[in-house]
């Protein structure tokens, strides 16, 4: 799974439009399954929601992530969280959240997404969320519709986040078949989604595929300890004129200094072009890629050519069994790096994201 293309589209769509507005706030009623608009005064004293002076989607893409109202992150210690089960499926880093004080759900921790939190209209319909009501927008991504909602309070363990806006999405629009109403696909997903502008506030990020835990630190640096243990990788953050921000590690491929997205979002190994992939392959006695097509939420499914390389160099680890996809130079996975890097290479370390020294590190495995 991968979400960060799909929220990079979103803003490329956002950065369109220009006949959007904030209208009354909404609530919604408990025996509700759509949202209902309701009393500005109700709404209010159901769940407070500050004045955001959002004129237009743009204005929401442009808030400072840490925005002037009192959002702020919670954390008084390092923090551990386990992984969350749908994680032995996936492979991408997921764990469980929490919306109010109630409804808990898997929360993927994607450095691949551009949004700092992303839901859909589950969330906002089981929690009563409050949303601003969008108008005048085609905002529309394969049928599904775009809205912006106050997350009052989120919790990842323990570790707090308040007072956050975000965007959500609806479900697909029914389509009427021979007088038949089909639903559309993924109405079901409840997933959250946070991304890189919130993982990034944090002093650093471990994820530790051994213990199967996720390791948060938001007042103390990450120390290495011993020597020898573990080896270092320079990485840094790049904002597109968009606001989609990206995460880029520098990291030896095959023998060969690449710079690659990392993605905690991804399950996968490496997405890379085919320029690339004829470096590596050939290291490897011209492997045999068969044609395919991978697929990402959102987008759809995307022609590549897949393999498995028996035993693969990544820093200074060997990869059994590495999971590669080559796209077209041109495909728009590839629209602002040379590849993707996902989870599927790290199964069996321990990954700290440094984000106060601008450092992956990566455990060395003991022999």
């Amino acid at each position: 799974m991968r979400y960060y293309i799909f929220c990079g589209f979103i803003i490329v769509l956002l950065s369109l439009q220009t006949g959007c507005s904030i209208g009354p706030v909404l609530y919604v009623t408990e025996d509700s399954t759509n949202i209902t608009e309701l009393p500005h005064e109700r709404s209010i004293r159901s769940n407070k929601k500050p004045d955001l002076n959002i004129k237009s989607l743009n204005d929401f893409m442009n808030l400072d992530i840490n925005w002037k109202a009192d959002a702020c992150v919670d954390q008084n210690d390092i923090s551990r969280i386990k992984y969350h089960k749908q994680y032995y499926k996936s492979r991408y880093i997921v764990v469980e959240g929490r919306i109010g004080i109630g409804s808990r759900y898997p929360v993927v921790l994607d450095t691949g997404a551009s949004q700092p939190v992303f839901l859909n209209v589950s969330h906002v319909l089981d929690n009563k969320l409050l949303i601003y009501d969008l108008e005048e927008t085609d905002s529309d991504l394969n049928g599904h519709k775009l809205g912006l909602c106050y997350l009052p309070l989120f919790q990842i363990g323990e570790v707090t986040f308040t007072n956050r806006p975000c965007l959500y999405l609806s479900p697909p629009s029914t389509v009427n078949l021979f007088g038949v109403q089909i639903a559309g696909k993924n109405t079901n997903n409840n997933t959250v989604i946070v991304g890189l502008p919130i993982l990034s506030k944090f002093r650093y990020i471990m994820f530790d595929s051994i213990k199967n835990e996720v390791e948060f630190s938001s007042n103390q640096n990450f120390e290495p300890g011993k020597k020898g243990i573990w080896k270092k990788y320079p990485i840094h953050i790049e904002e597109d004129f968009h606001g989609n921000t990206f995460l880029f590690v520098q990291i030896p491929v095959a023998g060969k200094d690449v710079e690659l997205q990392f993605d905690t979002g991804s399950g996968r190994g490496l997405a890379i072009g085919e320029k690339l992939w004829k470096q590596i392959d050939d290291e490897h006695g011209n492997l045999n890629l068969k044609k395919g097509r991978d697929f990402y939420p959102y987008i759809g499914r995307l022609p590549c050519r897949r393999g498995i390389i028996p035993k693969l160099k990544v820093g200074d680890r060997i990869v059994s069994k590495a999971e590669i996809s080559v796209f077209p130079n041109d495909s728009p996975l590839l629209a602002e790096c040379d590849g993707l890097l996902g989870m599927q290479y790290f199964n069996d370390t321990v990954v700290v994201l440094d984000f106060d020294k601008s450092l992956m590190w990566v455990k060395k495995l003991e022999i």
